[in-house]
């Protein structure tokens, strides 16, 4: 069943709450019918398989160029997986597709807009670790000092300090060119599994069930990564999944919404790939042994405790605005009569 993207911004809460109590449960307690499980089970399967035989094929061949392939083919394959199911269960692949991918201005807004949550996100992040000095942007500067010295050993301690901090603060702009091109591109073969055909199977509405259920198990898609290769922790791998898990169904909130608002995953696919771009510098940015970076900073526990924190604050302003919508179209009514 197809769920207008829009439904709860055009009901009064009048209609909202017959529609809740006498129509059907509420989205987080309503069953799922045998023949959504069964699509929802085989994308699964199909996804998680995809990436495992690719993480085992990179044991053997890795390089710095195979580890970009492997990571570009990585994210595609959870869209060759839906395009199997949608062939296996007999539906246009295409009109499939493009649903998932509608282009409009409201689109095109939201696109250039969805990076900002991963700024302020990491503006957050930075306000809660700095008193604490889990956080320190010299330490990235210097990191990239020692890299250019090392490609450029003539230039003098001063020459490159102010070379790499140049360089330093603006990957924090080109962060945000990234989010909107290449990154962006590449999270979309993901986006089109997560958060277009999973999501959809869902009810496309952001309920706590879809948020849990999408951010979890596009949480543990990485498993295998994490597991086999030490993906983003490669000492603590076993926890490293639990965490990971744990901030993908915090940060799913905002990509949901975003598709919600926009019908469309185009502006979730920015908002991912700013995050890809941005998040890495909340682990390098600081002077904890990796161990202890891997469980606490941006991607352990003060991570997950800031998109939780973004998730509440984007949630409470959705709300506010849908409260306002209600009130104002109920005084228009009021005045029409």
């Amino acid at each position: 069943m197809v769920t207008s993207t829009r439904l709860s911004y055009d009901l009064s809460k009048g209609e909202k709450q017959n529609l809740t109590s006498s129509t059907c449960p509420p989205l987080w307690v309503q069953y799922l019918d045998k023949s959504t499980l069964s699509r929802i089970l085989i994308f699964v399967i199909l996804s998680y398989t995809i990436a495992l035989i690719l993480d085992v094929i990179m044991i053997s061949f890795y390089t710095p160029m195979i580890l970009w392939l492997w990571g570009s083919i990585r994210m595609w394959s959870v869209a060759l997986s839906v395009v199997i199911c949608l062939i296996m269960f007999k539906e246009d692949v295409v009109s499939r597709i493009k649903w998932f991918l509608k282009l409009s201005k409201r689109v095109v807004v939201y696109y250039l807009l969805a990076p900002t949550i991963a700024y302020l996100a990491l503006g957050v992040y930075v306000a809660i670790t700095m008193p604490l000095g889990l956080f320190n942007f010299d330490i990235y500067v210097d990191m990239l000092t020692e890299t250019i010295k090392a490609q450029i050993p003539s230039m003098s301690d001063v020459e490159l300090k102010a070379l790499a901090s140049v360089a330093a603060y603006s990957q924090l702009f080109l962060g945000y060119v990234a989010a909107i091109s290449i990154n962006a591109l590449f999270a979309l073969g993901e986006e089109i599994g997560w958060r277009g055909y999973l999501y959809h199977l869902l009810g496309s509405r952001p309920s706590i069930r879809s948020i849990v259920v999408v951010g979890a198990l596009w949480g543990l898609w990485h498993a295998s990564a994490i597991a086999i290769l030490g993906y983003d922790y490669p000492i603590n791998r076993l926890l490293g999944i639990a965490l990971f898990t744990m901030l993908t169904i915090a940060t799913t909130f905002p990509h949901l919404l975003l598709v919600t608002v926009s019908s469309s995953i185009i502006p979730a696919a920015s908002l991912h790939g700013a995050i890809n771009a941005l998040w890495s510098l909340t682990v390098v940015a600081s002077n904890l042994p990796l161990e202890q970076r891997e469980v606490l900073l941006g991607l352990g526990a003060i991570g997950i405790i800031t998109w939780t924190i973004i998730t509440i604050a984007l949630h409470l302003t959705t709300q506010r605005i849908m409260h306002g919508h209600q009130a104002l179209m109920q005084n228009i009514e009021y005045s029409s009569n």
